[in-house]
């Protein structure tokens, strides 16, 4: 929430005299260490209180702080001391320090190599162009801070902030480490940008990562003259509502670390209070591999995605992998290995139950627990729900799925039925089955709080014959939270959470166009013009079955992509759900983008079946942008003469060739033709099917793959041919080279 002005005991110094007697207090550091991690020596400067040469004994709370675009660990190449004296009005790190026992390192963000051109975006994000990785850095400079100061070395007495591009890094790292943090601090940070692995980037946004944060106190500082400020209201409008660990504040300032001192003192009280960890947690990672709270993950992705876990804890745990969050297809393909941290007896069997909420087949067999007490789970990318039982275990009740039954969304000022599945997957039955939806804001009113569920056997999903009923009635929110209290007729109880968005009751828009593969003139990057070919069908304008479309809206005579939403289950059948981008980085310097969808029609829409869609784009209008908000029917004409369309092709080291591609209903056959790179007339065919790679059903995904025989090392140019049930055909050539073993 926004908070008050916050009476600090933290010292924030603004008096020249002052600023000149604590300058000369605090010790100011510029030192190198060799990092491991990037194989390269790696700058700081690091802040060290009054007293700290003069005791050997006392250790200190660390603040990191991540600088901004243009700057160093040093300051600036035009101003070495942005961080002590006078500047920023003398509401700075020196003076902070000099007035607080506490260190800050400030660690270089610098992306290049010393031979290469000076360059100003720090932190390889936006776009991603080397392999260095600085989230993954940060364990690394931890330990040698730890190792080679005297800090008070846990995460109840460590945290985070930083400026702009650096203060997106805050929120990214806190997300990403919250069992090496308790508090983060943001100054006008970016809300979104590019990251990730080098070959299969993603778009990361603080707005989808709100449940990364358990365990953790967030802040935001921002001036409402910073051009970022419309992000970061976009941002409020989600984390006020889901997070009660958020605060913000704004100050009459523009891009800078306004509010310095009272954030410091904020992450300060942070250190002596700090949040416990938390009994269950979620988290979603954009690396393949990753380590949290003592579990570690790892994987085989080697395409754009996240790795999401929730409600994790001794009892089990969901997951998933997606293309996005949060609702990105699903990516099943992906194999995953999941060690838990060491809770369990040791040496000892638990039945893991694995079920698909989506379907409901289940399946269970027996882990043993190694001598640290740990159990290893491996699952594919698909949706799991995991249960972690001994014998004669308790039941276990989760949220399985939510609906709104009324409508085909939650719209504000209007009575909303929400229908709930829970699911059991512990190891005892739940008998009479009982659940209270509870708002959490007072935008929200319940009306039919209470819910019968009966008796829930093990495995057992169910779901009430009586909805639960709300309002919400501000029309600012776009997210609402509530949360459900289960209960069963033993006494035991079960506590879960409900994410809901709401979208506003909007206009019927009827100027617009489908394009269905065809060019068209577009607005992009904010202010500019480009032309676009987009969709996938006949080009005729017309939504055909088994096409795929984007639908434009004309406003004051621009074309402006849309982002949909639809209840319709023949849009999207398969769990399909493209979402592509418009960035406007040149437009207005943030990083962040413009989201459009490219909804495919499923081949078995009769004819003139209506779609509804709710949509929204973007209107520059510096630095802010409009979102406009309405909703599109359309019609359904004709017969599906669209071909499957190639996502991407992949060859494994064990020669596993795999092909992902989309269509509108059934794809019949797919058959990989490779030629010799340097021979073209030496080629082999391969059939591809989608029953799976490794026992891996794929068939929700449109992935075929094939065995390729071991034919010795190679270099080939793939061209995919597949035909779906009604006889389209597409005959395609990858671009990339491939290589065959």
């Amino acid at each position: 929430m926004k908070s008050p002005f916050r009476k600090t005991k933290y010292l924030v110094v603004l008096l020249f005299f002052s600023i000149q007697v604590f300058s000369q207090k605090v010790t100011i550091l510029d030192k190198t260490h060799y990092s491991i991690f990037f194989g390269e020596i790696r700058n700081y400067r690091i802040f060290l209180p009054p007293g700290y040469d003069i005791s050997s004994s006392n250790k200190y709370p660390v603040i990191y702080f991540y600088h901004g675009w243009s700057q160093r660990y040093f300051g600036s190449i035009n101003d070495f001391k942005a961080d002590e004296g006078y500047s920023n009005e003398g509401d700075n790190i020196a003076n902070f320090v000099a007035a607080n026992e506490v260190i800050v390192v400030k660690p270089d963000g610098y992306n290049r190599q010393p031979f290469e051109e000076y360059y100003l975006r720090p932190y390889n994000i936006g776009p991603v162009e080397t392999h260095r990785q600085f989230p993954l850095y940060f364990p690394e400079l931890v330990e040698h801070i730890d190792t080679n100061f005297r800090t008070i070395a846990d995460r109840e007495h460590r945290a985070i902030s930083g400026l702009s591009m650096g203060g997106f890094m805050t929120f990214w790292i806190a997300g990403k480490y919250p069992d090496l943090v308790s508090a983060a601090g943001n100054f006008c940070g970016s809300t979104e940008f590019v990251v990730g692995p080098k070959d299969f980037p993603v778009e990361y946004r603080h707005q989808e990562m709100y449940k990364n944060y358990a365990g953790v106190k967030v802040r935001l500082n921002y001036g409402d003259e910073d051009f970022i400020r419309a992000y970061h209201q976009d941002l409020n409008k989600v984390w006020t509502q889901v997070m009660d660990n958020y605060e913000f504040k704004i100050y009459r300032a523009g891009h800078s670390t306004c509010g310095l001192g009272e954030m410091f003192g904020f992450l300060m009280e942070t250190f002596e209070n700090p949040p416990a960890k938390p009994t269950k947690w979620d988290h979603a990672d954009a690396y393949p591999s990753f380590a949290i709270w003592g579990y570690q993950v790892s994987s085989d992705r080697d395409v754009p995605g996240f790795t999401i876990l929730e409600n994790v804890d001794k009892r089990g745990f969901r997951c998933s992998v997606r293309t996005f969050l949060p609702d990105g297809e699903l990516l099943p393909f992906v194999n995953i290995s999941f060690t838990t941290s060491s809770i369990y007896e040791k040496n000892k069997n638990y039945r893991i139950t694995d079920i698909n909420p989506a379907n409901g087949q289940s399946s269970e067999y027996f882990v043993k627990s190694n001598d640290e007490g740990q159990l290893k789970i491996v699952i594919d990318g698909g949706l799991h729900e995991i249960g972690i039982n001994k014998e004669e275990d308790a039941p276990n009740v989760v949220v399985s799925s939510f609906k709104v039954e009324n409508m085909d969304w939650a719209t504000h000022n209007k009575k909303i039925n929400l229908s709930v599945n829970l699911l059991n997957k512990g190891e005892a039955a739940a008998g009479k089955v009982t659940a209270k939806l509870e708002s959490t804001r007072k935008s929200a009113v319940v009306l039919q709080a209470w819910a019968e569920f009966g008796n829930l056997e093990k495995g057992e999903t169910s779901h009430s014959e009586v909805p639960f009923t709300f309002l919400v009635n501000d029309e600012s929110i776009d997210i609402e939270r509530f949360k459900l209290i289960i209960k069963d007729d033993s006494g035991k109880e079960w506590n879960d959470f409900i994410d809901l968005r709401i979208r506003v009751e909007g206009p019927e828009l009827q100027d617009f166009v489908i394009a269905d593969g065809k060019e068209f003139a577009v607005a992009a990057a904010g202010d500019d013009t480009t032309a676009v070919f987009l969709g996938h069908g006949n080009g005729d304008g017309i939504a055909n079955p088994g096409e795929s479309i984007v639908i434009l809206v004309n406003d004051n005579g621009r074309y402006f992509r849309t982002l949909l939403h639809t209840a319709d289950p023949l849009v999207n059948p398969s769990g399909i759900h493209i979402r592509k981008s418009d960035y406007w980085t040149s437009y207005d310097h943030v990083g962040a983008s413009a989201k459009y969808s490219v909804p495919v029609l499923a081949s078995g829409c009769p004819e003139d079946h209506s779609v509804k869609f709710f949509a929204e784009y973007w209107l520059p209008n510096y630095p802010d942008h409009i979102i406009k908000r309405g909703v599109i029917s359309i019609n359904v004409k004709g017969k599906d003469e669209a071909p499957p369309q190639l996502k991407w092709v992949k060859i494994s080291g064990d020669n596993t060739i795999m092909a992902k591609l989309y269509d509108g209903g059934k794809i019949l056959a797919v058959k990989a033709r490779l030629r010799l790179k340097d021979e073209p007339t030496k080629s082999f065919s391969v059939e591809l099917n989608n029953d799976g790679k490794q026992n891996v059903d794929f068939k929700s995904n449109l992935v075929f793959s094939g065995k390729i025989q071991e034919r010795g090392f190679g270099l080939y140019q793939v061209e995919i041919e597949a035909v779906d049930a009604f006889g389209n055909r597409i005959m395609e050539e990858w671009p990339e080279i491939m290589v065959v073993h």
